[in-house]
C-alpha cells in the first residue's frame, strides 16, 4: 500500500471531531483528509547539503534610520483594568471584524490550571471570555472565521494535546487532531496563512519517530497531508528529523536534520527547491515568494530566493540578543522583533531598517491579519493592545 493511502486510512481511524463548547468525546464525520499535490514537486533533498555552515551568500548590512516609523492609523487599547492584581502577560493572537482575540492561562495551585480564550471588543472596550478549559493552551491563531488553538497537559506516558477551532460565527468547538507527544517530541505549534493552519506530530517510540507534516484548508474544509519523515533510532542514528516548518502563501518551507553515517545535517529548505541551505543555531525563519527571513543570536538575515543580488543582515544593539517573529507585509517589507523588546520595520527595496515601537519591557510577537498589524506591550502595570492599520 502507498504511504499516502495508508496515513489516510490511519488517521481517518485515529481523528475525531468533537462539537460544544466542553470537553466532550462526542463524535462525528471527520473533515476530508487528502495528500499535498505538491509532493509531487521537488521535496526536501535527503543528501545533506554540501554548502559549509556559515554559507548564507554575500549580505550587506540594512540601513538603520532612528525615528520611528508610522505605517498607518494606530489605535491603543488598555487591558490592565480586566487583570487588576494580576501579573500576566498577553498578546492578541487574531483579529476578526472589530475584535481581538487572546488566551490567558491561570495557575490556581500547584495542580490546577485555568486556561481563558478572550474577545475583546474595539468598540466597546467589553472584554468577553468566549471559552475555558483546565489545561494548558500553548498558543492560539486563525484562519477566515475560525480559531485554532493547542491545549495540552501531563499525562503519564507523555504531553497529551488537542488542536482544537472554534467556528465564530457558530459558536461551535471542535477537535482537529490529537495525541500524545512521547520522549521529548513537542507538542504541535500552528502556524497559519492566509488559508490554512498548519502543524507538525510526532509518533514516537524508543527506536523511531515518525514526523506528519499538516494542514487544515479552511475553504476545502480539509486535512492536507504534505509529507512523512521517520528517523530510526541505534548506534547511529538514520533519516529525518524536522523541527519546524512554515506553509505561508509562498509554500512550505522545512528546517530540519538529516542523519547518515553518523553524520548529522541540519537544513533549512523550500519545497520548491527555491532554496536550500545548511542552517546551524536557527532561532526563527519564514518566508515569501522573493525571500527568507532568518533570525540567529546576534543577526537576522533575509536573504533572495533568487538571483545574484546581495542579501540583508540586521544586527541588534548587543551581539547576544534574538531576532525573530519575522511578519512579510509585502513582497519587500517586513517587520521583525529585536529581543523581546521593540519592533523594526525593514524595507528591502531601499535596503532601510526603522523602529516600528520604542523599547518595552516585553514586547509580544507581532501578527498580521488582513491588512492589519497587532502586538502586545505589557510591564509590571500596564497592558496594552496595539492594531495598525497599514497604509494601502
Amino acid at each position: 500500500m502507498h504511504w499516502k493511502t495508508a496515513l489516510t486510512a490511519a488517521l481517518m481511524v485515529s481523528l475525531i471531531v468533537t462539537a460544544g463548547c466542553t470537553d466532550s468525546d462526542s463524535t462525528k464525520q471527520p473533515s476530508k483528509i487528502k495528500a499535498d499535490p505538491q509532493v509531487a514537486e521537488p521535496t526536501p533533498n535527503l543528501e545533506p547539503v554540501s554548502a559549509p555552515l556559515s554559507d548564507y551568500g554575500k549580505y550587506v548590512p540594512l540601513k538603520k534610520k532612528t525615528d520611528q516609523i508610522s505605517l498607518g492609523t494606530h489605535q491603543t487599547y488598555n487591558l490592565s483594568s480586566f487583570f487588576t492584581d494580576q501579573n500576566v502577560r498577553i498578546a492578541p493572537d487574531y483579529l476578526y471584524q472589530q475584535s481581538i482575540y487572546y488566551t490567558h492561562v491561570k495557575q490556581t495551585s500547584d495542580t490546577t490550571i485555568n486556561s481563558y480564550i478572550y474577545r475583546y471588543s474595539q468598540g466597546s472596550n467589553d472584554n468577553q471570555v468566549l471559552h475555558t478549559v483546565n489545561r494548558t493552551i500553548g498558543m492560539m491563531t486563525g484562519v477566515s472565521h475560525y480559531l485554532f488553538w493547542v491545549e495540552y497537559n501531563q499525562a503519564k506516558s507523555g504531553q497529551k494535546w488537542a488542536i482544537r477551532l472554534l467556528d465564530l460565527k457558530t459558536g461551535k468547538i471542535n477537535t482537529l487532531d490529537q495525541g500524545i507527544s512521547r520522549y521529548d517530541t513537542a507538542i504541535p505549534y500552528l502556524d497559519a496563512s492566509s488559508k490554512r493552519v498548519s502543524w507538525m506530530t510526532y509518533e514516537a517510540t524508543p527506536t523511531r519517530t515518525k514526523t506528519i507534516l499538516k494542514s487544515f484548508d479552511v475553504a476545502e474544509d480539509a486535512i492536507i497531508i504534505h509529507q512523512q519523515y521517520m528517523l530510526k533510532e541505534g548506534e547511529k542514528r538514520t533519516g529525518q528529523y524536522p523541527f519546524d516548518f512554515r506553509r505561508s502563501d509562498a509554500g512550505l518551507i522545512l528546517h530540519t536534520s538529516t542523519f547518515k553515517n553518523g553524520h548529522k545535517t541540519p537544513t533549512l529548505e523550500t519545497f520548491d527547491g527555491a532554496f536550500s541551505r545548511r542552517m546551524n543555531g536557527l532561532i526563527d525563519f519564514e518566508h515569501n515568494k522573493k525571500y527568507v527571513a532568518i533570525g540567529e543570536e546576534g543577526s537576522a538575515l533575509l536573504m533572495p530566493k533568487k538571483g545574484q543580488q546581495p542579501g540583508y543582515q540586521f544586527k541588534p544593539s548587543d551581539n547576544r540578543l534574538t531576532v525573530d517573529a519575522f511578519r512579510f507585509l509585502s513582497a519587500d517589507r517586513v517587520i521583525f522583533r529585536e529581543s523581546m523588546t521593540r519592533l523594526w520595520y525593514a524595507d528591502l527595496a531601499r535596503g532601510t531598517v526603522a523602529p516600528l515601537t520604542e523599547m518595552a519591557d516585553t514586547t509580544s510577537k507581532p501578527i498580521y491579519v488582513n491588512g492589519k498589524l497587532a502586538y502586545g506591550v505589557s510591564d509590571d502595570e500596564q497592558i496594552e493592545f496595539h492594531v495598525i492599520d497599514l497604509k494601502k
